[in-house]
């Protein structure tokens, strides 16, 4: 398969993963689609991604900044399976953004609304501890609200790749190609806990029945750091 570059990203990000109930989250999928958990490592056992970016800027496949250039938004994901092809897939189902211009968006899920982000870092010598504070609002007034305070660690460099598609359809296929540092702040898997602080909270109520208080947060991964390509299939 011939893949064209569609466009770039370069960010910052904080990313809880939880274990939540499988079936509000199939209801999600497309068939034949399967909720398919993190198999393994700081995050094993988790079937939800809630992402929070700081878009620092985003560029075409010609380099030139997008209508969106700078912009903060919340992207929820499931990681799926399909049983037939056996391709493996995290499946956007909505983002939360603060861009007029980014609705409905390259994967047809975003809805929009208001960002609030204060972000301190204190340094003392070669350690930092650092204070994030993230949330979004709608319309209606509901909100999703990130509250962390953590020790910052020694980052890992990461060079992945994966498929993420839509849905809401799920014949958008997007190819990400990604460059970036991880600081795993929080896992539980792997007994690895620097967070000082952290509350999370939902009222928006089409996230209720994934946030019903059966919720288990499985890790915190800090991104300081991060360069995302990504690609589309081209015509053979």
């Amino acid at each position: 398969m011939i893949e064209n570059l569609l466009d770039l990203t370069i960010a910052t990000q904080a990313v809880l993963r939880f274990a939540v109930r499988t079936e509000p989250l199939q209801a999600r999928l497309p068939a034949p689609w399967q909720v398919t958990p993190d198999p393994a490592g700081v995050s094993k056992g988790a079937n939800l991604a809630v992402t929070f970016n700081d878009a620092l800027l985003n560029q075409d496949a010609a380099g030139t900044p997008t209508a969106d250039a700078v912009s903060r938004y919340i992207g929820f994901a499931v990681p799926a399976r399909h049983p037939e092809t056996e391709e493996e897939a995290g499946f956007n189902f909505r983002i939360l953004t603060a861009h007029p211009r980014a609705v409905p968006g390259k994967y047809k899920t975003s809805r929009l609304g208001t960002v609030l982000r204060e972000f301190y870092a204190k340094g003392n010598d070669m350690s930092a501890t650092v204070t994030d504070h993230f949330r979004f609002r709608d319309p209606g007034g509901g909100s999703v609200e990130l509250q962390l305070q953590y020790r910052r660690g020694l980052p890992v460099r990461v060079v992945s790749q994966g498929n993420v598609r839509s849905a809401t359809d799920p014949n958008i296929l997007r190819i990400y190609k990604i460059h970036e540092l991880l600081d795993v702040v929080r896992s539980v898997p792997q007994n690895i806990d620097r967070v000082m602080s952290y509350q999370f909270r939902n009222s928006i109520s089409e996230f209720s029945d994934l946030f019903d208080g059966t919720e288990r947060l499985v890790s915190v991964t800090i991104v300081p750091w991060y360069v995302r390509q990504v690609y589309g299939p081209g015509t053979t």
